[in-house]
């Protein structure tokens, strides 16, 4: 387990430095002047002089590998930047997106977790063979349909059909909840299917006939020794889907208008506000 976890976290850093290396340079090499254009962006113009303080900052003028090197050198004394559109530090304003994403992302986690038990559960030990046939089909699914139409199905069938919730008022626990759902089911597709291999496998050695001659029933030896025992290889893939989440709630949170880091990500888009995407993006891998 430690050695999985090392390796895990190896190939976590390799993935975050060549994410970021490739986003610097495809930024860097896209048409356009992120600058310029928010020197005539009527919305929310800078000066002149701001803009050629900015120039100066990034050293655009200089080739793109000095500028890559500069970026680094600060990113490793914990400066992240400056906004294009805006002039906020980026440091701040990822800090005051941040909660908001790691409130969706804890909530759908919770149901992604709750969700493959009992999907899980059905699969292996449902009396109904039908069930269980049904049980083993929906993780596939939950991975093939993307997040955005699920997502804009629970807008409109919760928010609009239902009026459960406000599709443009953050209500609170109701709103994270709404906009958890699908980000959800991605991630409870993995978790019910190795949970699926564990409890089977759990299941077929012969320690649970020992314990049916002892005269436990099917719900003590299920929630007492397969469970537990069937559940640990599920421990190797958390550091995956908490990936997922965070790279889902790009979608997620555009969709349901909340202002956590995916949010500000796509703005940044649109703005093309380059530090902001730079740093987004490589922390959503």
């Amino acid at each position: 387990m430690l050695n999985f976890t090392l390796r895990r976290i190896g190939q976590s850093i390799i993935v975050i430095v060549l994410a970021y290396t490739a986003v610097f340079f495809v930024l860097n090499v896209l048409p356009g002047d992120p600058i310029e254009t928010q020197i005539s962006n009527p919305e929310n113009p800078i000066s002149d002089h701001d803009a050629q303080m900015l120039r100066d900052y990034y050293r655009l003028s200089d080739p793109a590998i000095v500028q890559f090197g500069v970026s680094v050198q600060r990113l490793f004394s914990g400066d992240l930047g400056y906004s294009l559109n805006s002039g906020q530090s980026v440091a701040r304003l990822m800090a005051h997106a941040l909660p908001s994403t790691l409130a969706l992302a804890g909530v759908a986690f919770l149901i992604a977790a709750m969700l493959g038990f009992v999907i899980a559960l059905a699969a292996v030990f449902a009396p109904w063979p039908p069930v269980r046939e049904l049980a083993r089909a929906l993780p596939p699914a939950f991975l093939s349909i993307p997040v955005f139409v699920t997502g804009l199905v629970a807008l409109q069938w919760l928010s609009f059909s239902l009026g459960w919730v406000s599709a443009v008022r953050d209500e609170g626990l109701r709103s994270t909840v709404l906009a958890a759902l699908p980000l959800a089911l991605p991630v409870a597709a993995p978790i019910a299917q190795v949970l699926i291999q564990g409890l089977s496998n759990a299941a077929a050695q012969p320690y649970v006939e020992v314990l049916r001659a002892k005269g436990l029933d099917d719900r003590r030896i299920i929630f007492g020794h397969l469970v537990k025992n069937g559940s640990i290889p599920t421990v190797t893939i958390v550091a995956i889907t908490v990936g997922e989440l965070l790279a889902g709630s790009v979608i997620t949170e555009t969709i349901f208008n909340r202002t956590g880091i995916g949010y500000l990500t796509e703005t940044a888009v649109r703005n093309q506000d380059t530090p902001i995407i730079q740093q987004s993006s490589s922390r959503c891998r």
